[in-house]
């Protein structure tokens, strides 16, 4: 939750009722006028009286309910008010008057978020994709980049790629794409994406290390040896906090739960429950121990072909602090999976930290440039009106998720030293196939098509890291499990 001064009312979003099981119930309409500070105005479904709990204090009160508010919900004066809340700004705390409760602010900035909408009528024939320019509704700044995703309610037939763009003279290129075999026209003014701003510091190169020596009279911290006491203390004790991080993300299963199904929204009775769960056991070591932890194929290594181009070198964006805890603890972890190595690559791809809806902050790679010298794979992805003619009158389905699928797949050893990301902890290379590469998405397709080839489009359909396994009655559908896991 966002706790807004600013903000005269406290609002919701959608996601949130669907959370918690109340998306179906009707809302109270709202006929008031809602801005946000940039001057558009968000979507406002209606209001609804939710619990709300604060530290151990709770209230019930009204709320607007919001489409893309990019956080669960924001606290307004109102709310504020009603807690008692009194905020110490140089202290970052929250205190609640009633209780005296002390509570933590978090450091997270929320980027104000604009929609985009169409600036003239597109045609996009079947399968077809297009650059479209739409105009940013409210005023943001010009040469702003932002992070432009599909906004809700689209059809789903039609796509909107993710990707980090520049505003210019107020409008943004937005990549559609008409994943039907109909014709499909989007009429100008429709509203066909999201866009959130990334800050400027977030792409500033950060500063290079000095070299120090006794020779300029600074010095030396070169080796371990000449290392002071307290210089390795807060080392170590930075290492420290962040193997407690890097333990506390990893989810491990316990042994004796083995592959366990989710059977929250199956209609199958007791029995067939016992007897899909027992089928799965028996193949409990195909199954990963933890979501982090993925095997590694031998069918395939990825390669990424960048002619004759010379190597890319791109500075490390600087970061806040809270940032670097964030990016530290990640870089640690991927050390400790196996997952990337220290580099001395002529590439460097900087890192990037982008703040997530919820307030999170999400560790990516920005290799907008080493993708624009790449040559591009153009694997099919399968389409959706195939895959419903499959589908057919099939009653029952399970599916599969690939636990972080890119990871499954090894680097070519020619190809390790593109991969290469810089940070302000230094230069790193993947091991296992990086998200972000253009060619990720098709190399993954074509190794899962490759895996079930004897199977797809009559036992399951495929999609990147997804298996969905069909079939018309639980018999045949054990046997189709059984034949999807069963090792080729």
């Amino acid at each position: 939750m966002l706790a807004d001064t600013g903000a005269t009312l406290s609002l919701v979003d959608t996601k949130v009722l669907k959370r918690l099981g109340r998306a179906s119930e009707s809302l109270k309409p709202y006929d008031g006028l809602v801005r946000s500070s940039s001057g558009h105005r968000p979507r406002i479904r209606g209001w609804m009286v939710l619990p709300i709990r604060l530290g151990s204090l709770e209230i019930t009160m009204s709320l607007l309910v919001a489409d893309q508010l990019h956080c669960d919900a924001i606290l307004g004066v109102d709310a504020l008010g009603f807690f008692g809340a009194v905020i110490d700004v140089a202290e970052r705390t929250m205190t609640l008057k009633s209780t005296q409760e002390v509570l933590a602010l978090g450091v997270t900035v929320v980027q104000e978020t604009y929609m985009t909408a169409m600036a003239v009528s597109v045609r996009l024939p079947p399968r077809g994709q297009a650059l479209v320019m739409t105009n940013v509704i409210g005023e943001a700044a010009d040469d702003a980049t932002v992070l432009v995703e599909g906004s809700l309610g689209l059809p789903p037939t039609l796509c909107v790629a993710r990707t980090l763009c520049a505003v210019q003279k107020g409008q943004v290129i937005v990549e559609v794409c008409n994943a039907s075999t109909d014709e499909y026209w989007i009429k100008k003014g429709t509203v066909v994406a999201s866009t959130a701003v990334i800050p400027e510091s977030a792409f500033a190169s950060s500063p290079q290390p000095e070299e120090r020596s006794p020779e300029n009279g600074k010095q030396s911290y070169g080796n371990a040896e000449s290392e002071p006491e307290a210089v390795r203390s807060v080392t170590e004790e930075r290492k420290e906090r962040t193997e407690e991080k890097v333990k506390a993300s990893k989810p491990d299963i316990p042994p004796d739960k083995g592959a366990e199904a989710d059977f929250s929204d199956s209609k199958l009775s007791g029995e067939q429950k016992a007897l899909f769960q027992d089928e799965l056991n028996a193949f409990s070591d195909l199954f990963a121990e933890s979501s982090k932890k993925p095997g590694r194929t031998d069918l395939l290594k990825f390669e990424i072909d960048t002619g004759d181009n010379r190597p890319i070198k791109q500075q490390p964006y600087r970061v806040s602090g809270a940032e670097g805890e964030v990016m530290e603890a990640e870089v640690e972890e991927y050390l400790d999976l196996g997952l990337i190595r220290p580099s001395n690559s002529p590439w460097a791809s900087p890192v990037l930290m982008i703040r997530k809806p919820d307030g999170g902050i999400r560790f990516c790679i920005d290799y907008r440039r080493l993708n624009a010298v790449t040559v591009k794979d153009c694997y099919p992805m399968p389409l959706i009106d195939d895959i419903l003619d499959v589908l057919g009158d099939a009653r029952l389905f399970s599916t599969m998720d690939i636990a972080f699928g890119y990871w499954n797949v090894p680097m070519h050893e020619n190809s390790v030293a593109k991969t290469a990301f810089t940070c302000k902890y230094g230069l790193y290379e993947w091991l296992v196939m990086p998200f972000g590469l253009c060619n990720a998405v098709p190399a993954f397709e074509r190794l899962m098509e490759t895996v079930l080839v004897d199977l797809k489009w009559r036992v399951c359909l495929v999609y990147l890291d997804d298996c969905v396994i069909f079939s018309k009655d639980f018999p045949s559908h054990l046997i189709r499990v059984r034949q999807v896991l069963t090792p080729k």
